[in-house]
């Protein structure tokens, strides 16, 4: 490209400086060694920090002990050969400081948007998780929560510590993120270290690295669109200003008036997305994924979407996602670990927003699944909300993505999703379909007859049509439609009560044979 999409203006840039050079002095670990803390098993680790330029520095971790001499930029790095799963709390030296609490086992990213962002206080068994880690019932998780913030280049560290799960460390934490750490650590044996890097109401082209936004493929429209926003943004700046001061009239005359403005009528106008939003591309990259790299981790589990849901970006999430994906993996570059598994929620189910953008968004997440190496999918939209887009019940979420990551990442021989369309065949007037994982046999999750399947002919007008489960295969057929083309299941932003599973009751991913292009609204 021949423009420029980063103007920043000199006091971002100054900001962005000054909070990525490290400070000379006495030996520093990087936050993310510090007490409590979870080392990945299996593995090279690497361990970093700063110090004056040319100061040796040793670290030891149980029988390993390593060497190295600070650059002139005052970082250092050794790494540690792989290690063995322990519970048993042990010292990391970094010089004359002394890391207490360590433990070794599976350490895990969980980012995303608010649904990954939401705490366990606000989930459905919040103050019982609570309570029991007040109690004591979960010593082998760990907890690290990155602070919000935004940055047009990479920065080196973020303020933060891990944390053991007392009450008031998971009651803060993410939600998803917890039950599937609990869920993990529970059927591993193993300590278990989570790392939470999320923000509300973010799009995932905050999420990717500075190199994917200028030349990956799959960023491609986002570049487009950007340069868009550039180009109207003195116009959209001086609206901005315009609502911003109407916004100011109306507090005050409010406050005048006794009568205090509250809730989202509060709120500030937004800024137009520019070089200064605080959501930009890349900018949550920046600052709360990069700073963590090149932290040894086992793999990613991702809770967002509903920022995409709409136009441009639906279509595109599967490019926009694999942008992200690969800029993550290239930058973490772990030589055992290249590919690490990352994972997605794939939405549930939620009655309102636009009429085509979720169930697109869903397919996107499936062909994350399908098409991008080492990633996977949960389905979750028989626990959605269809009043709230942030749904509550956050325990099968998380549960169901360490279900998948066991059978996934860790190998073990159990069912861990539910049926995933594969083909259909026609045969006379119905459509006969066949699914990978379908568990031990196909099944209805309440014994009674399949929902949300639809039909149609070569009018392409879907109709509601009658599944039967006839052995591993799915017959689909409606006396509207003698000549059948195309199928779809769940295909619509609230398929609630959906009940098509496996006999593990795990549920189907909502699919359509027809191929290419986005449905009409109702198609």
């Amino acid at each position: 490209m021949t423009r420029n999409l980063f103007p920043v203006f000199f006091a971002g840039l100054v900001f962005s400086f000054v909070s990525a050079v490290p400070v000379f002095g006495e030996v520093e670990p990087h936050a993310l060694f510090s007490d409590s803390m979870v080392l990945q098993r299996g593995q090279t680790v690497p361990v970093w920090g700063t110090a004056a330029p040319g100061e040796e520095v040793e670290v030891s971790f149980g029988t390993q002990s390593h060497d190295t001499t600070t650059g002139t930029d005052g970082r250092w790095m050794i790494e540690l050969q792989p290690l063995k799963a322990s519970a048993d709390p042990a010292e990391l030296r970094v010089g004359d400081v002394v890391i207490q609490d360590v433990l070794v086992g599976e350490v895990w990213v969980c980012s995303g948007q608010s649904n990954m962002a939401m705490a366990v206080r606000g989930s459905l068994e919040g103050e019982d998780a609570a309570a029991k880690a007040e109690a004591g019932e979960y010593p082998l998780l760990r907890l690290f929560k990155v602070p919000g913030g935004n940055a047009d280049a990479p920065q080196a560290t973020v303020k933060s510590s891990w944390q053991e799960s007392s009450g008031q460390a998971v009651s803060a934490f993410s939600a998803t993120g917890f039950y599937f750490g609990r869920a993990l650590q529970k059927a591993l044996g193993v300590p278990v270290g989570l790392i939470q890097s999320a923000v509300g109401g973010t799009n995932a082209y905050s999420w990717i690295s500075n190199d994917a936004f200028e030349n990956h493929a799959g960023a491609a429209l986002l570049r487009t669109w950007y340069a868009e926003q550039l180009d109207a943004l003195p116009a959209a700046q001086e609206r901005h200003r315009v609502a911003l001061e109407k916004h100011r009239q109306k507090l005050e005359a409010a406050k005048a008036a006794g009568n205090p403005v509250t809730g989202r009528a509060a709120r500030t106008p937004s800024p137009p997305m520019g070089p200064e939003h605080p959501k930009r591309p890349t900018c949550l990259y920046n600052a709360m994924v990069a700073p963590l790299q090149p932290f040894a981790i086992a793999g990613a589990v991702w809770y967002q979407g509903e920022a995409n849901s709409r136009v441009p970006w639906a279509p595109n999430y599967t490019d926009l996602m694999r942008a992200l994906i690969e800029s993550w993996r290239a930058d973490w570059n772990q030589p055992e670990n290249r590919e690490f598994p990352f994972y997605v929620v794939q939405l549930p189910n939620f009655a309102k927003g636009d009429a085509w953008g979720w169930p697109v968004i869903r397919e996107s997440m499936l062909n994350i699944w399908k098409e991008i190496p080492n990633a996977g999918m949960v389905v979750t939209i028989d626990v959605g909300d269809p009043g709230n887009v942030h749904p509550r019940d956050k325990t099968p979420v998380g549960e169901r993505l360490a279900i998948f990551a066991r059978g996934h990442a860790y190998e073990e021989s159990i069912p861990f999703s539910g049926p995933v369309y594969k083909s259909m065949s026609v045969r006379g007037a119905a459509a006969v379909l066949s699914f990978d994982h379908v568990g031990s046999g196909l099944a209805s999750s309440d014994g009674g007859s399949l929902k949300y399947f639809t039909i149609a002919g070569e009018d392409m007008r879907f109709v509601p049509a009658k599944a039967r489960i006839k052995g591993d295969k799915v017959r689909v057929s409606s006396p509207e439609v003698a000549h059948p083309v195309a199928v779809r299941y769940a295909w619509s932003n609230n398929p609630e009560g959906a009940n098509f599973v496996n006999e593990e009751g795990l549920l189907a991913s909502p699919f359509r044979t027809d191929e290419g292009g986005i449905p009409p609204p109702g198609g």
